[in-house]
């Protein structure tokens, strides 16, 4: 399969994309300081069905870190352009975690280039626990700690007990999380973040008109159901789906689950798959 990938500048920054598969298109975005490389589990499949676009946000990745903060607005303008700079809307997309924030800002502001929008593990603004654990976390990572235990440190809130439980595993994924040739640095990740907890989108979700699905784990502690909640209830006719197992990082722990899930729902809510 070819895969098409390059650097666009668009709202001002240099966005690093990849775009590969057969079929309507459909838009990855990825988390606080994740890069493109945080959907590995699950592109493959994606494109099986979809001409899949993954791409580092500002500040991660081979993308661009231009001086901070960066507003989720902001970050929804970068993924509208880049969009519209490669001519592929109206499209899908599934936003994960910040991605998420990012697709209620383009649900809000962008509408006209979106087909369907999936809401993976999402939160429509920062509580306190979630301000307490972005402190806790931008200290860690200014720490002078091992990187291993940087990473582990930050894993129960991410993964589902039941693979934390299995050390084996979770060591592996310590190791791969450290093998990511394109980290990210703490500038580019406290520009994010300070863009994320302050962005509340409950007062806007009243306007979105795109079919959208809103997609928890049930053992998600660090965007819990009951924030999905919120989001469902404030978009028109949204959907919302609770996956029986699965923490914030689903898409690692159960990805065949969650490409059923959303592809699943695409085919039936997305007129480019029906």
């Amino acid at each position: 399969m070819e895969i098409e990938s390059g650097t666009a500048k668009v709202n001002g920054t240099e966005l690093y994309y990849e775009i590969g598969g057969s079929g309507p298109t459909l838009v990855l975005i990825s988390g606080l300081g994740q890069n493109a490389l945080a959907w590995n589990t699950v592109v493959a499949a994606f494109r099986k069905d979809y001409r899949v676009l993954v791409f580092d946000n500002r500040g991660t990745g081979r993308s661009a870190v231009p001086p901070g903060p960066y507003s989720i607005d902001q970050m929804a303008d970068d993924t509208a352009a880049l969009i519209r700079h490669l001519g592929i809307g109206p499209v899908a997309v599934v936003g994960w975690s910040m991605g998420g924030s990012i697709l209620q800002s383009l649900l809000i502001r962008h509408g006209d280039l979106l087909r369907a929008g999936v809401l993976l593990n999402a939160l429509p603004n920062y509580t306190k626990v979630q301000h307490y654990w972005l402190d806790g976390l931008i200290a860690l990572r200014r720490s002078e700690a091992p990187p291993e235990a940087k990473v582990a440190l930050s894993m129960p809130w991410a993964i589902s007990s039941l693979v934390l439980a299995d050390h084996e595993r979770t060591a592996e994924w310590v190791q791969h999380v450290l093998a990511n040739p394109w980290p990210t640095t703490n500038d580019g990740f406290e520009a994010q973040a300070a863009g994320l907890r302050v962005y509340d989108s409950l007062p806007h979700l009243g306007q979105v008109s795109t079919p959208a699905l809103v997609l928890v784990g049930a053992d998600d502690v660090l965007t819990p159901v009951a924030q999905a909640s919120q989001i469902a209830r404030a978009i028109p006719g949204a959907d919302l789906e609770v996956m029986g197992k699965g923490g914030h990082s689903m898409v690692l722990d159960y990805p065949q689950d969650v490409h059923r899930i959303i592809t699943t729902w695409l085919s039936r809510n997305d007129p480019a798959s029906c």
